[in-house]
């Protein structure tokens, strides 16, 4: 018997429906699969990515790892020697500091290791333990993959990882071997090149942060380790102030502190605005916590007298000058705020609102840092405290020539949001176009871990081959995740 043909439109219509239900499927598959890599890596590093090293064995997370079966810790990074003066074709002098000797190693040149693990010299990256500071990415993706997967181990895994380090390696001084120069070296035992070969890299032991201070919550969280005694975060709060303030008449500080309170710095004129934004972030948030009158007054006279020494000079210049060689009789070399002194006023706008009901005086003085830079007045500046994103284009961009993964991972993201804002097909499929890409070029099937540089990219270094490794890569597997997240809302729409 002959079935009649179906209306043209009818058959149209069940076309498209079958399509759309194939396009589900595909998505529901697609997004286990990426939510199963981010789960594998998490899986990885918490089995094999853990200090297992030296004679002290910790839950910290390693930066970087070979992708071997099982992981292991990458080799100790050796630095070059002292470089060559172009003038005099010598070394430039070794300068005895009184800490240790500074200048027999060139800091911005790594022999051991291959190029492309930061614009801003090798010597700031943490290559042989941990670094929570600059390694946040992973203990975030942790913490949203027990939200994502409903099990409450990675988040779990995570805490235990940052309450060890913020117990354990808090320094003489009462800072954290985190951020710019400084990690935890695995091995030693210590902050990163202060033993070892490479332990004369650099004249202190240099503490720098700028802009956020990830997990505060935690470190506040940490009780006293006796009665009477400082908390951790307390003893951080007053560590900044002692150890990179070292005018605190007029609170002029150095961008670097020293991690054993021995090198004061003193007439360093490098206080740079994103670091001041750090150091009034770690001081809200210790007086918030802390139930110490005597140290609630205290902070309070240093966020006051900070805070005057930030509002008086942004009045005389117009904004917050980069150094303070204008302060010093130097001249004003800037003719307008800096990136960072713009950093600097969000930063104090957001602090304003927590501050504004418990501590109005600090409050009003922080809107003024504001106001002086934005030219708003406050009204408009909390009116727009919370812009909305303007959307990105339909296409994404063509990152093949992209070596860091986490630069896919702002992209990956960028569209995803963009899908959850507007709900169009278009960003999801960018945001997969632009995982697919970065999959390809950072993931393979012999590790769980992502490449540290692309596939492809030779692995070569002054003393011989390199082992292909991992490092902080953790930012790309966690939008893999997310991606995963909203394709799977999609299919169940």
């Amino acid at each position: 018997m002959i079935r009649p043909a179906l209306p043209l439109c009818v058959a149209a219509a069940l076309t498209t429906a079958l399509l759309a239900r194939a396009s589900l499927a595909d998505d529901a598959g697609e997004a286990a699969d990426y939510l199963a890599r981010a789960r594998s890596f998490a899986d990885c590093m918490i089995r094999h990515g853990r200090d297992r090293y030296g004679p002290v064995h910790s839950p910290l997370f390693a930066n970087a790892l070979t992708r071997e079966d099982p992981p292991r810790l990458t080799p100790y990074p050796l630095f070059a020697p002292t470089p060559v003066n172009k003038k005099t074709g010598k070394p430039f002098p070794q300068k005895e500091t009184g800490l240790q000797v500074f200048g027999l190693f060139d800091f911005n040149k790594v022999l051991n290791y291959p190029k492309g693990l930061g614009s801003e010299g090798p010597h700031k990256v943490t290559l042989y333990g941990c670094d929570p500071y600059e390694d946040r990415e992973l203990y975030e993706f942790l913490f949203d993959l027990s939200r994502l997967t409903g099990e409450p181990r990675y988040a779990a895994e995570a805490k235990k990882a940052l309450e060890w380090w913020f117990r354990h390696t808090q320094g003489p001084a009462g800072l954290y071997p985190w951020g710019e120069h400084l990690g935890w070296d695995f091995e030693n035992e210590c902050p990163t090149y202060f033993a070892g070969p490479s332990k004369h890299l650099y004249a202190a032991c240099y503490h720098e942060i700028k802009d956020t201070v990830p997990f505060l919550d935690i470190l506040a969280g940490l009780p006293a380790e006796a009665p009477g005694k400082p908390t951790p975060l307390e003893r951080y709060a007053l560590g900044i102030w002692n150890a990179h303030f070292w005018d605190k008449d007029k609170a002029w500080y150095c961008r670097h502190g020293d991690y054993r309170g021995l090198d004061d710095r003193t007439g360093s004129l490098s206080g740079f605005p994103a670091h001041l934004g750090a150091y009034l972030r770690v001081w809200t948030a210790a007086w918030l916590a802390s139930t110490d009158d005597d140290f609630r007054r205290r902070m309070e006279t240093i966020l006051h007298k900070v805070l005057d020494m930030a509002v008086g000079r942004s009045e005389k210049y117009g904004f917050y000058p980069f150094t303070f060689e204008a302060d010093a009789g130097k001249g004003l070399k800037e003719k307008s705020a800096s990136g960072q002194s713009m950093r600097l006023a969000g930063h104090a706008a957001e602090l304003a609102d927590r501050l504004a009901k418990p501590l109005p005086e600090a409050a009003a003085k922080l809107r003024r840092l504001a106001e002086l830079h934005f030219k708003k007045p406050w009204s408009q500046i909390a009116a727009s405290s919370q812009p909305d994103q303007p959307a990105p284009a339909d296409s994404p961009p063509d990152l093949s020539k992209e070596k860091d993964p986490a630069r896919h991972a702002r992209a990956i993201l960028l569209y995803v949001e963009a899908y959850r804002r507007h709900g169009r097909r278009q960003y999801l499929d960018a945001a997969r176009s632009c995982a697919r890409r970065a999959g390809a070029m950072f993931l393979d099937g012999a590790s769980p871990l992502p490449r540290a540089l692309p596939a492809g990219t030779a692995l070569t270094t002054a003393t011989g081959e390199f082992p292909d490794f991992y490092f902080r890569g953790a930012a790309l597997m966690h939008a893999l995740a997310r991606l995963g997240e909203a394709m799977d809302h999609s299919s169940r729409k």
